[in-house]
């Protein structure tokens, strides 16, 4: 846990049956351009989100430079999330809006559309979230998807993330203004692990 005592995340790698998360490299913009560009991306993207429809130098900008600027800034820490069998960028997970006194951290993610469907953000998800918990000692992984975003609910729900509630009128996105299901994940949720 040698990043959590300085406010940052360590450089990490994880793995699971099918998926490897790594840091995000230059050969991933190409991949990154694609999701950003993509309509089911743009639908829920919150209006002013630099990297909604960005150009192909800000996405290789963003996996070669900015995302370890951020981590180092102690922001957070994004995956490229890539099957194991081929490589491939098939999703991000990332953790962000970090609070490194309380040690509560969201989580965010998508899926490339020539990957969705398959499980990929789940098991992302769940990988990064144990991590945090477990190995980095945080108390609670938070997650926020617009309620009409129902494929973001699905993974939540899988994840086995526990509801909270909703805030409602609080996202503004290109499909307008919409209401935020509210989610989070504890240590005690996960089998093993006792409360502090």
């Amino acid at each position: 846990m040698a990043g959590v005592t300085d406010g940052t995340f360590p450089p990490a790698t994880l793995a699971t049956e099918r998926l490897t998360l790594r840091p995000f490299r230059a050969d991933h913009a190409a991949d990154v351009h694609a999701v950003w560009n993509d309509e089911a991306y743009l639908r829920f993207a919150p209006v002013g989100l630099a990297t909604a429809g960005a150009d192909l130098p800000l996405a290789l900008e963003w996996c070669t430079s900015q995302v370890e600027q951020q981590r180092r800034a102690g922001h957070g820490l994004s995956f490229a999330v890539e099957r194991r069998d081929q490589g491939r960028l098939v999703g991000q997970v990332a953790l962000f809006g970090t609070n490194w006194t309380a040690m509560v951290t969201d989580i965010h993610y998508w899926t490339a559309p020539w990957s969705r469907g398959n499980g990929y953000a789940t098991e992302a998800v769940v990988a990064a979230t144990r991590w945090a918990l477990c190995e980095q000692g945080f108390a609670r992984v938070g997650l926020r998807a617009v309620t009409d975003n129902v494929a973001s609910r699905r993974v939540a729900e899988a994840a086995e993330f526990h509801f909270e509630g909703v805030l409602r009128h609080a996202t503004l996105t290109r499909a307008g203004r919409g209401d935020l299901a509210v989610y989070s994940r504890i240590a005690q949720d996960l089998p093993g692990m006792a409360a502090p």
